[in-house]
């Protein structure tokens, strides 16, 4: 017998679509539009997976999980949103959901999230939480995974370790899931100093709440051994433990504390793997400050062709600067330019021309031939790469903006390949 699954979803056109492929995928389909009907369904048990809108008019469905519990406890919940903040994912995750879907999703990823949550039992879902979610924006795949751990974290009461580049934001991420768990005691921040300073008092201080211990990279010995015998050892008001490190912390740490440390882990992705998000990210910092302004598509496309030096807080600090000092009205790529270049006080071309300086000096240091060669392939992989990212992938686009057509660009790529396979 074929598995129902029911299609909770006010879109007509995306509701075929998905009812399609679930039934050319083997499915017995039910859809609606209506939450109340699809509650009714539930109760008859006439369906064995649900996949369901947040967004349902003016109405959030998170807000009924509460009676999808009552009616149909047993049953896998999907959810699928096209909002773009942190909310849904982690209300999603505190509620029990099977997954999140954020739209626009594959349809044969969706076929294979139903198969699998099909395999498990479903699990009770509890009311989902209405409060708000600290800033975190994204909707890369990348942070859509960071967001699905912080929801099935915030349910729990283990120690988590937040991995990261410096300024992408884990210790905000921290403060969230710590916001998310309704922890009432103190919550307190402690860095590799005052580790060392304080020591095992730190849990005295944090008795009963949660301990943020910043930057476990640099920890010495001896905060290595307190904390250790803390997760080893815990008391009845043992704080919830939460650590931040660079993603090369198993360099750093022993392996029985990180182990400790990372029962629960959220990774962090840097700015470079997180495509649209960084002007995402930039609208999102500009409105927390001033009236929201404008940006077209030009000035997306330029915000997220950025490296930006200091990940998430780096571009923070830019567009913290433009609300504040710029002018009004429409954004423009000249403004913020300008914005970067002040704010950081380096100008981009003189920081190739002391990276190119570096290289050279030291090919001829190590005796090294070809160096010209090799100079020109590792520039032609940082552009092609840029090229590519703007363009979302799209060669065509990406031969455009480097005034190339797009043969020239894939024999040009095809040859750098097979300059790293012989490197």
């Amino acid at each position: 017998m074929a598995h129902r699954v029911l299609i909770l979803e006010d879109d007509e056109s995306l509701r075929l679509v998905i009812a399609k492929a679930l039934s050319r995928a083997g499915f017995e389909v039910r859809a609606t539009a209506s939450a109340d009907a699809a509650l009714e369904r539930l109760a008859r048990r006439e369906v064995d997976v649900l996949l369901a809108d947040v967004l349902l008019g003016r109405e959030s469905f998170l807000d009924r999980l509460d009676e999808v519990t009552r009616v149909r406890p047993d049953i896998p919940v999907i959810i699928m949103s096209a909002q773009t903040t942190a909310r849904t994912a982690i209300e999603a995750g505190k509620a029990g959901v099977f997954e999140y879907l954020p739209k626009p999703f594959d349809l044969n990823e969706m076929v294979s999230v139903i198969k699998r949550s099909l395999e498990d039992v479903g699990p009770v879902l509890p009311v989902a939480s209405s409060q708000g979610f600290g800033g975190l924006v994204g909707r890369s795949s990348a942070m859509q995974e960071a967001f699905r751990a912080l929801g099935r974290l915030a349910r729990t009461s283990s120690p988590v370790l937040f991995t990261g580049p410096e300024g992408s934001g884990r210790a905000h991420s921290a403060r969230v899931l710590i916001a998310e768990s309704g922890i009432a005691g103190p919550v307190i921040e402690a860095g590799p100093a005052r580790m060392r300073r304080e020591g095992p008092a730190l849990l005295e201080t944090a008795a009963g709440g949660a301990l943020i211990l910043r930057r476990a990279e640099r920890w010495d010995e001896d905060c290595q051994d307190w904390v250790l015998e803390a997760l080893e050892t815990p008391r009845g008001d043992s704080p919830r433990i939460l650590a931040t490190a660079t993603p090369d912390i198993g360099e750093h740490l022993r392996p029985v504390l990180l182990s400790h440390l990372a029962i629960g882990r959220v990774q962090l992705p840097p700015l470079r793997d997180r495509g649209g998000d960084r002007a995402l990210l930039f609208a999102h910092f500009l409105s927390e400050q001033s009236t929201p302004r404008e940006m077209d598509e030009t000035v997306r496309a330029f915000i997220n062709s950025q490296v930006w030096p200091g990940e998430v807080l780096g571009l923070k600090r830019v567009a913290l600067h433009l609300s504040m000092q710029g002018a009004r009205g429409p954004l423009s790529v000249e403004e913020i330019e300008a914005a970067i270049h002040e704010f950081s006080g380096r100008d981009p071309g003189v920081d190739l021309s002391e990276a190119a300086a570096r290289f050279f000096g030291t090919a001829l240091a190590l005796g090294e031939s070809g160096i010209g060669e090799k100079a020109q392939i590792a520039v032609d992989r940082g552009l092609f790469a840029a090229a590519l990212e703007s363009s979302n992938g799209v060669r065509q686009d990406a031969a455009k903006l480097l005034g190339l057509n797009r043969n020239t660009l894939t024999r040009r790529m095809a040859a750098l390949q097979s300059d790293g396979d012989e490197t």
